[in-house]
């Protein structure tokens, strides 16, 4: 039974409260330091959305962390589930080429999200304080929800290859980011990012592992569209 335009409207907006929460949660923190940085031997922050340098506290340091906090590919997919998934609340049946790009950038980066942060970074940088509620908001109930969603309520029939392909630029375009701001202030959001450690050779390979995977999930993405939108109504 198809789902009515107010359920999808419903649940578009359930998706788009969820990454803004997450990520209004994780602005106020930054701006007021209300999470200080855990050092190790005096070295580098860990902790969820730890501080590339030494910052002042409150509001002095508001900008520098703020800038750091928008380094990270969390806060850039949670951005995109959350503008994407409020214009689908504003409007179901919104539609066009970019936005289906937008659409499927939106579904593919929340999922590299929760799954790298799950397997890779939870479990050895556990979230202080008050990012004990924003981090798994934002790395385990919006991925969820999105994928959820998208399986739910569509839209369908928006994937192709030049779509997918497509969807690849913005996260591209924040792996150039990265290892351009890399490169100037030496301190990278993730440590498979950290050239100075490892090496160009290991962190491209890394990267070319991390694209390969999402083209992969793309496609099952792609099958599970393809089967529901020539489902029998």
């Amino acid at each position: 039974m198809a789902l009515s335009l107010t359920t999808r409207k419903s649940l578009f907006g359930i998706n788009a409260l969820s990454a803004w929460i997450g990520l209004g949660m994780s602005v106020i923190i930054e701006t007021f330091g209300l999470v200080e940085a855990i050092y190790v031997d005096g070295g580098s922050p860990v902790s969820q959305f730890g501080h590339q340098g030494d910052y002042a506290s409150g509001i002095a340091g508001a900008p520098e962390r703020l800038i750091d906090l928008f380094s990270y590919f969390t806060i850039w997919s949670q951005v995109m589930v959350g503008v994407v998934m409020t214009l689908l609340y504003l409007n179901p049946g919104r539609d066009g080429k970019l936005f289906r790009i937008f659409r499927i950038d939106s579904i593919l980066m929340i999922t590299v999200t929760g799954v790298v942060y799950n397997l890779l970074l939870g479990p050895n940088y556990p979230p202080q304080g008050l990012n004990q509620i924003s981090s798994p908001i934002e790395h385990t109930i919006t991925p969820i929800l999105t994928i959820a969603i998208f399986v739910i309520a569509g839209p369908r029939g928006w994937f192709s290859l030049k779509n997918v392909l497509a969807a690849l630029v913005i996260p591209i375009a924040y792996v150039f980011y990265t290892l351009f701001r890399g490169a100037i202030i030496g301190k990278y959001p993730y440590d498979f990012f950290d050239v100075v450690s490892y090496g160009y050779a290991y962190v491209l390979i890394f990267v070319l592992g991390i694209l390969t995977a999402s083209i992969i999930v793309a496609g099952i993405y792609w099958g599970i569209d393809k089967a529901l939108t020539n489902k029998p109504k």
